[in-house]
């Protein structure tokens, strides 16, 4: 079922045409797995560049025949994950403070993915900015941090992969978390020297952020994992 904010588009003459004549100009096959489909209102004009709230008014990416891919609903049901036919992907992200761990996953998450940040717990229950964390909502936000991890461990829910982003200096701890929850890790490098310079420019912030990563750096356990 289209979220309600793709309906309009899935329901006007516009997309309707250009779904028909995509399916006569390539013919009624499967772009994924090959197969002909006698019955064509099972054959998904499917957008590669994916639909979102913000573009979803936008020919460009909505109207595109470049960016339409005709696919049937058993491929569209693995592409969008749906009805368990798939693997869910669990990474855990680790790193310095300041080391680039939320913008690295900021270039790989999709739409529906579950991230577990405390910056951003912090900032939802606080109305803080980013890097404003007030100490005495501490055991609130761990508490609200470790609810969304056993959801990631019992698989709870329908998002799609999880990333989970936190320091983990401590080589067993981040080990042990991992096996948990069937993460891979992914370790943001960086030096403390880069992480340093990041943490300056947090205007009044950055004198606590600069000794998060100094603490970080001083408990720092092992090397990244081997690719």
């Amino acid at each position: 079922m289209a979220e309600s904010w793709a309906r309009k588009l899935y329901l006007s003459k516009a997309w309707i045409d250009l779904r028909m004549g995509l399916i006569q100009l390539r013919g009624p096959v499967c772009q994924r797995c090959g197969r002909v489909m006698a019955d064509t209102s099972l054959l998904i004009g499917h957008h590669i560049k994916e639909l979102t709230p913000e573009n979803v008014a936008d020919p460009m990416i909505a109207l595109n025949p470049g960016n339409i891919e005709l696919i049937c609903s058993d491929c569209h049901n693995l592409e969008h994950k749906r009805f368990g036919n798939f693997t869910r992907n669990i990474f855990l992200v680790y790193g310095s403070p300041c080391s680039g761990k939320t913008t690295l996953v900021n270039q790989l998450k999709k739409r529906g993915d579950l991230i577990v940040e405390m910056n951003h717990l912090y900032m939802a229950v606080s109305g803080c900015c980013l890097h404003d964390k007030p100490n005495n909502l501490r055991k609130n936000v761990f508490q609200i941090r470790d609810l969304l991890l056993d959801n990631i461990r019992t698989r709870y829910g329908g998002w799609n992969d999880a990333y989970i982003i936190g320091g983990y200096p401590h080589k067993q701890e981040r080990e042990e978390l991992a096996g948990r929850l069937g993460a891979e890790l992914i370790y943001c490098e960086s030096t403390e020297i880069e992480c340093l310079a990041r943490a300056e420019l947090l205007g009044p912030f950055a004198d606590e952020w600069k000794g998060y990563v100094h603490k970080w750096w001083e408990d720092y356990e092992g090397c990244p994992p081997a690719a």
